[in-house]
């Protein structure tokens, strides 16, 4: 690759949308990153124009903790960014073996100053995670990757048409939520950093990254263990889920962060003392179990659903529908199939479910364990609204026609519910966000109140458009 001014030496990383690069700027002889996006794809120009204009507010951005840029430009069909090379690695590497209080405390300082900084500029970083806490060899901190950065004080397409998620794991609530973000939502970022930092483990953990973001809606603010309780206080007001209960702003944050750095080190006695040097006695594991343990015996987050009557007919009619309408049906997702076998009860004509509801010869008690199993079954191949009469749905209304106090059945559309959150998880993940919609729309027919669903639903609706979505991919590339 040729860019004028530059000698480009080796590829460091490759992202879907860009590439970067290790180069020596000419004029100055020195180490420089170029991060390369290819615009081949920019037939009207609009692309390039907005880049720019987004790369200049981070480039504006001049602060002893926060990433150097020293030149955007174009070439050709790449537009580019020249900035500082730091060689120190980042936060994630130093955050497995868990940092000592001060040190993190001096992190979460020097980090704070950056955010300071850009916050009284009108910039919000949106994304401040460990991999974007970069290190010079002097062990100096560094604010990096403004790439999804929001100029909150400007009024133009640029940067009002909704948000741009961050890392799910350092999430703030309200980006959760799609609702309107403030730097408030930085310092949450750093409160779980900061957790992190003493712990060795994320506060919220899931399989899916929906899992995840439910936890920073509704779940408690993490416990720290016994050893760092004096930190618990300082903890909960970084992590407050309401925002008007947080540290205020990263002024007020750096001045309770002094204070505590004032308190660590200046107090006597040796249980204080050690705080310096310690290495904590927890493993990461008991670390977990204690953080299990409080969170057990949470209420659970979704009421099960109440269906009846020509409400449940309307709810399949609209199933069909919409699986027609995407033009496919819900993936079978066994990866051990079990062999087909008959249902513990004797089909004396017609379908299964209808024997089993209608037989005159079949007692209820033998219809509900039939219904129960064939329910269970469809649920397990993903059958979960079509096709007709042969679908977990089905079964599960009918097993409330049964006996509208049937657990089974309700604990069943929870379930499908659920599923419907996994399967539009995946298509959003995907950017297929017309399937992602049309599940969302099944799984809250069948239970309105999923927040999971309700949440997936309100990403859709406030994610950003193509052109802050192509300038995040640029920026997490390497």
């Amino acid at each position: 690759m040729e860019i004028p001014g530059f000698e480009v030496k080796r590829t460091i990383g490759r992202g879907g949308m860009a590439t970067v690069f290790l180069a020596i700027q000419k004029s100055l002889h020195r180490e420089v990153v170029l991060k390369c996006l290819n615009t081949d794809q920019d037939d009207s120009g609009d692309f390039l124009e907005r880049f720019m204009k987004e790369g200049r507010i981070i480039a504006s951005l001049r602060h002893p903790h926060i990433v150097t840029i020293y030149d955007i430009g174009s070439t050709g069909e790449y537009v580019y960014i020249s900035m500082e090379y730091v060689d120190g690695g980042d936060l994630r590497a130093k955050i497995e073996n868990r940092l000592a209080p001060v040190r993190a405390l001096d992190i979460v300082y020097k980090v704070g100053q950056a955010l300071e900084y850009a916050h009284k500029k009108g910039i919000i970083h949106r994304d401040v995670k460990p991999a974007n806490i970069l290190f010079r060899s002097d062990g100096t901190p560094l604010l990096s990757d403004f790439g999804i950065a929001k100029d909150y004080t400007a009024d133009s397409e640029l940067t009002s048409t909704g948000t741009i998620l961050g890392s799910p794991f350092y999430m703030s609530p309200e980006q959760a939520e799609g609702l309107r973000t403030d730097g408030r939502t930085d310092i949450y970022s750093l409160g779980v950093i900061f957790y992190e930092m003493l712990t060795g483990q994320k506060p919220y953990e899931g399989d899916s990254a929906i899992k995840v973001i439910m936890q920073h809606i509704q779940s408690p603010v993490p416990q720290l263990p016994p050893e760092l309780e004096h930190f618990q206080p300082f903890l909960n007001r970084l992590m407050a889920k309401d925002r008007d209960q947080r540290i205020a702003d990263a002024t007020q944050l750096l001045e309770e962060v002094q204070a505590l750095r004032e308190e660590v080190e200046g107090k006597k006695g040796r249980s204080m003392m050690t705080l310096h040097t310690m290495k904590l006695p927890l493993s990461a594991g008991a670390v977990r179990a204690r953080r299990d343990a409080v969170t057990g015996g949470r209420q659970k987050l979704r009421r099960l659903a109440t269906l009846a009557g020509a409400a449940l007919l309307a709810t399949v009619a609209l199933g069909i529908y919409l699986i027609n309408q995407i033009n496919t049906s819900p993936p079978v997702v066994l990866l051990n199939p079990a062999p087909a076998r008959t249902p513990p009860m004797a089909a004396a004509g017609g379908s299964a479910g209808d024997s089993a509801v209608n037989g005159a010869s079949v007692d209820r008690q033998q219809a509900t364990r039939a219904l129960e199993w064939l329910a269970r079954n469809s649920l397990r191949q993903d059958r979960l609204m079509s096709p007709p009469a042969d679908n977990a749905h089905y079964y599960f209304s009918r097993l409330l026609e049964l006996n509208p106090d049937n657990e089974a059945a309700r604990q069943g559309f929870s379930a499908i519910a659920e599923r419907f959150v996994v399967l539009a998880e995946e298509e959003f993940s995907r950017k297929n966000y017309v399937k992602a919609q049309a599940y969302i729309t099944l799984g809250l027919q069948v239970q309105p109140d999923n927040k999971g669903l309700a949440t997936l639903r309100s990403m859709i609706e406030t994610r950003e458009k193509t052109f802050l979505e192509t300038v995040a991919e640029y920026f997490k590339a390497g």
